[in-house]
């Protein structure tokens, strides 16, 4: 505890001078602004005083002032600190300069309202003085002068009285005329004193004079937690409590709980007393009301079930517990209460709930044969999964109902939040407009729609189904974040519909006129006939009996094959599988037709895109491959491609215009080009633009013949066909046709170039037949010889055949 002689407050006087207002100065107080504050290499005491002028509110002050009846001084019984970098007046005082010098804060200085050079706390240091010699002052010891005064003007804000806060911790109005530091040894024992003339003005704006001093002394203090402020403040302040009322702050006191004499934290830390839960008291005093079950543990420090978060261990509670597993039936979520009696239904074997007719039922079979149309039943999750069955006749809804334990989890990692289906071997029937509905994960064997209208299952986690079936003219609905149904039959105009993310992971069997509204992806195999209205990726096998609609984006990762009719793809297709136009001997859908008709294969109203490694396979001139965007291209090995006998026919689309890739090798205008299994060869049966395509321009974007692009690649086309209205743009790349059928426009036509069929009986090449040819054959070796050049009829052997054979063939 600090405590230090107090020499008070200096008398006050006034002054009528002139035609000077009476004094309205109230007098002179201070407030001690630091102890021992000086921190650069000072090991003497000092302390910091700031002198303020008392006015009323809405006063100012604007000079302190000494004449020749009033002289002003500023000394001290010690020494005044000066720093270097300081100055007498707050002008000197650069507060940018305290990160550098902080002791300059603490430097000796008068001033008016302002604090630093920059005017703080106001906007500007206006301050002057005249007529005062500081050299004494700026050495430590005093200033004093009977003709001189430091001011400012009235116009300046820094002269106006504002709040401050004096030793005593009494709020008032004032002024700041000074900031003094005394240092030196025994420096708490001296004392400044200040004295001088005051002028300022009043609230009305009349002019005042006073004459004040005061003389102060470093002041006595009770310091408990020797923060330099003194607990009377402290506490008065709200920087320290005194809940005892006994003026001294709390934290200068200490408990002990247990009456051994001995502080509580000292008890803790010694290790006397335990404290488990760090609360600072320690746990014997709180033992009496802390341990419910007298285990000598205070509850706050051991774990235990609590399972209505009362802060009460359920082993200290009353409770009912009907399954009388040792946990509250209020905790146990899983458990319902249907007809709000107090009782969990499983402890009445209530099974299901008719919540139209509040009627309960020990099965789910005997409430559903009750219920009439429209009706909701609930169901306990439990019960569903030890039946067998589910079978609707009328239109209602079967909601699974209650929760399983804690931290039960149903196959597959679902976390069960609201009771988990997890029966392989439940059977579902449905009828028109039923539905059966899960909050959480649903796995069951079969699911069945009814034989007309719409039947649902929804979930609110995931949705697995070995076996659906929509029955001709019904749909069925299913809705749950991954739907995944392993085997399917879609009958005659039957619909699916999945909302959410759908997986055909089985064998799934459309017919005719059936559509399936989903995001598809089939992992496993679709075969037959359907319209798939959404995205749809094959990873598994696409087989088509007849025409296959996808209504929007199709992407292939494995096998498309097209036994019969056409594949329709209003969006883009994508493939990096491989897509095959197989032919189907019958009997098929047509029966023994021999293969697809003219215009079976596959439309795309948007962009036709092959990755590198997929495959395309039309291996029959009835195959048409129709492209609505773009034929973009990228397979790399000739093996997986084959459309040498198919049509690809670029029609009418949504874009401005349409790209081709050139694919081949450039070989020159040689029949080999139209054979593919010519290294380096892509042919095409036939190219067709047809009329109402927008501009078709030929491109070059991808390395099909695996050359780097050192060289363009080209195209050969068996029959080139440009229909009226359309229009090809060669764009620089070569086209190679034995046939061009042109009722368009060709921008380009120079890069169209014929193949010519081979001359028989030419063996030099030269596509003329006479006596060159003829010495060919006289001058090669008669006799056995594969592959020879005289040999003019591809026997093997030169003979006189070969010569027959040129004379034949003679160009006239």
């Amino acid at each position: 505890m600090k405590t230090r002689s107090i020499l008070g407050l200096g008398l006050v006087s006034s002054l009528i001078c002139g035609a000077a207002a009476t004094a309205d100065m109230l007098g002179l107080d201070y407030r001690i602004a630091g102890t021992n504050a000086l921190v650069e290499d000072v090991t003497e005491d000092n302390w910091t005083v700031e002198i303020y002028a008392v006015l009323p509110d809405g006063e100012r002050l604007d000079a302190v002032a000494g004449n020749s009846d009033n002289n002003k001084t500023v000394t001290t019984s010690g020494t005044f600190y000066q720093n270097a970098m300081g100055g007498p007046t707050s002008t000197s005082i650069n507060s940018a300069f305290f990160p550098l010098a902080p002791d300059l804060e603490f430097d000796s200085y008068v001033t008016v309202g302002a604090l630093h050079s920059d005017g703080y706390p106001f906007d500007n240091n206006a301050l002057l003085d005249i007529g005062i010699d500081w050299t004494d002052f700026e050495a430590g010891g005093d200033v004093s002068t009977a003709n001189g005064t430091w001011f400012v003007t009235p116009a300046d804000p820094q002269g106006q009285a504002t709040l401050f806060t004096n030793q005593n911790c009494e709020d008032h109005y004032g002024v700041l005329i000074a900031r003094l530091t005394i240092i030196g040894v025994g420096a708490f024992d001296e004392t400044v004193y200040l004295n001088g003339l005051f002028q300022g003005k009043d609230a009305l704006d009349n002019t005042w004079q006073s004459v004040a001093d005061i003389t102060v002394g470093y002041p006595t203090i009770t310091d408990c937690n020797s923060n330099g402020v003194d607990d009377a403040c402290d506490i008065l302040n709200g920087t320290s409590y005194d809940d005892n009322g006994n003026g001294i702050p709390d934290e200068c006191e200490f408990a002990d709980c247990n009456d051994n004499g001995v502080a509580d934290e000292d008890d803790i830390a010694n290790g006397t007393s335990e404290d488990c839960n760090e609360n600072g008291t320690p746990d014997e005093c709180e033992m009496a009301d802390g341990d419910c079950n007298e285990n000598g543990i205070l509850d706050d420090c051991e774990m235990f079930d609590d399972c209505n978060n009362n802060g009460i261990p359920d082993e200290c509670e009353i409770f009912n517990d009907c399954n009388e597993n040792g946990v509250p039936d209020e905790c146990e979520d899983y458990l319902t209460d249907w007809n709000n009696n107090g009782v969990p239904d499983i402890c009445e074997d209530l099974a299901a709930y008719n919540i139209e007719t509040s009627v309960g039922y020990e099965s789910l079979s005997s409430a559903n044969i009750d219920a009439d149309e429209g009706d909701v039943i609930l169901v306990q999750f439990s019960h569903v999964n030890e039946i067998d069955s589910i079978v609707h006749t009328k239109g209602l809804d079967n909601n699974c109902d209650g929760q399983p334990e804690p931290g039960h989890q149903c196959d597959g990692g679902h976390l069960c939040s609201c009771g988990c289906i997890n029966n392989a071997d439940l059977s579902i029937s449905l009828h028109d407009g039923s539905s059966f509905n899960s909050l959480n994960a649903v796995n069951v064997g079969q699911v069945r729609s009814g034989t007309s209208g719409t039947a649902r299952v929804t979930s609110g986690d995931s949705i697995e189904v070995a076996t659906a079936l929509a029955y001709r003219g019904a749909s069925l609905d299913f809705s749950g974040t991954t739907v995944s149904i392993l085997d399917a039959t879609l009958r005659r105009d039957s619909e699916m519909g999945i909302d959410g993310d759908a997986h055909a992971t089985g064998t799934w069997t459309v017919s005719a006129g059936s559509v399936v509204y989903a995001d598809l992806t089939i992992d496993g195999e679709l075969r037959g006939t359907t319209d798939l209205m959404g995205d749809t990726t094959v990873n598994g096998e696409m087989r088509a009996t007849d025409d296959i609609l996808v209504g929007s984006n199709l992407t292939n990762n494995g096998l498309i094959a097209m036994h019969r009719g056409v594949l329709y793809v209003f969006g883009d297709l994508t493939n990096n599988g491989t897509i095959l136009g197989e032919v189907d001997g019958g009997p098929g859908v047509r029966g023994g037709e021999g293969g697809p008709v003219a215009g079976d294969g596959m439309r795309v109203e948007g962009n036709y895109n092959v990755g590198e490694n997929a495959s395309i396979f039309l291996l029959h001139e009835n195959w048409r491959l129709a492209v609505g965007g773009n034929f973009n291209v990228s397979i790399d090995d000739n093996t997986r491609f084959d459309m040498s006998q198919a049509t690809l026919a670029i029609v009418e689309g949504n874009a401005k215009f349409q790209q081709i890739e050139v694919i081949s090798t450039d070989m020159g205008a040689i029949e080999d080009g139209l054979n593919p299994s010519t290294a380096g060869a892509f042919p095409l049966g036939t190219l067709r633009i047809e009329s109402g395509s927008r501009l078709v321009e030929l491109v070059d974007f991808n390395d099909n013949d695996g050359d780097e692009q050192e060289m363009s690649e080209v195209m050969y086309v068996g029959t080139l066909i440009v229909d009226s209205g359309a229009t090809l743009n060669t764009n620089g790349y070569i086209i190679y046709t034995s046939n061009v059928d042109n009722q368009g426009i060709i921008i380009g036509e120079d890069d169209i170039i014929i193949i010519d069929p081979p001359v028989p009986g030419d063996l030099n090449g030269d596509s003329v037949v006479n006596i060159d040819d003829l010495l060919v054959v006289i001058g090669a070796n008669w006799g056995p010889c594969s592959g020879c050049a005289g040999d003019a009829n591809g026997d093997g052997v030169i003979n006189i055949d070969d010569m027959l054979m040129v004379i034949s063939n003679w160009t006239l």
